[in-house]
């Protein structure tokens, strides 16, 4: 089912926003640094319409606004509540990869009345120092244009090697634009990404949102990743209160190396919470 694209009205400037149609409850995908909106298509084309979707570039990526400032957490959070407003996404399931997933915390612990509940992708409140240390290199470091795409693919198959044939021509379609003399540069703003990764660390304030939440909360991690160590998984299942784990022989893009486990599980954990708010009514 292909998505649509709509430019709606954000806080900053217009946001690029992707929606597949589909049932209840919708959900709302929030990307990783130096990602897109459609590094979802995997998840959504396994989810096959049961769930609508809605997923934006985020501010400094894809074809969002990207502005000279105004890369902090709450900033994003406005943007998120931006989106929600202008499709209706009244009480949606948020689903956040990395820095979304970073951000989707940040919009349950300042806005729990707008989460349904949430789904964290390998991202918690401390990053391993690989996978830190990782981003900071491939976002301080990519070159800022490459001559064609043979280069930019070769490009990304060095830096992210493994992923099939679909997913390298996906990232060719989204993290790419090209310039008026047939080059290709980043969709995503390099400033804009040194900014965020520049940002307050994660620290015990994220832990003490982490037990605050009211929300059922699901936590994935890719046991080959170098961002979520299992140390911080348990403890986050040991002090999120109502929360379940799940881990899936992946990397760190769980939503490319396991479209169809991480598919299967958000909308087992979106049907799930149709039981669980008729036992609240009940009692």
């Amino acid at each position: 089912m292909p998505a649509t694209r709509t430019t709606l009205p954000g806080p900053a400037g217009p946001l690029a926003v992707w929606e597949w149609p589909g049932g209840e409850p919708p959900a709302l995908l929030l990307h990783g640094i130096g990602n897109y909106g459609r590094v979802w298509d995997f998840v959504a084309s396994e989810i096959g319409g049961a769930l609508r979707l809605v997923a934006p570039d985020a501010r400094g990526h894809g074809d969002s606004v990207a502005p000279e400032t105004g890369y902090r957490p709450e900033d994003f959070v406005a943007d998120a509540l931006a989106v929600m407003d202008a499709t209706g996404l009244a009480w949606p399931v948020v689903v956040g990869h990395s820095m979304g997933g970073a951000h989707a915390m940040a919009v349950a612990a300042m806005h729990p009345d707008r989460v349904r509940a949430l789904v964290l992708v390998d991202v918690g409140p401390e990053i391993g120092h690989e996978g830190g240390d990782r981003a900071r290199r491939l976002s301080a470091g990519r070159p800022d244009r490459f001559a064609d795409e043979a280069a930019a693919l070769a490009y990304l198959r060095e830096t992210s090697p493994g992923y099939s044939d679909a997913v390298y021509a996906n990232r060719m379609a989204h993290v790419f634009r090209r310039t008026p003399d047939g080059a290709l540069e980043w969709r995503s703003r390099k400033d804009a990404l040194l900014q965020i990764l520049g940002g307050p660390a994660r620290s015990a304030d994220a832990w003490r949102a982490l037990e605050a939440l009211t929300m059922p909360v699901l936590v994935v991690r890719g046991t080959r990743s170098p961002s979520l160590s299992p140390e911080t998984y348990r403890r986050m299942l040991s002090v999120i209160p109502h929360v379940s784990g799940l881990e899936l022989d992946a990397g760190h893009n769980v939503q490319l190396d396991r479209p169809a486990e991480l598919a299967e599980a958000i909308v087992r954990f979106a049907r799930d919470l149709g039981a669980l708010e008729v036992l609240d009514r009940l009692r």
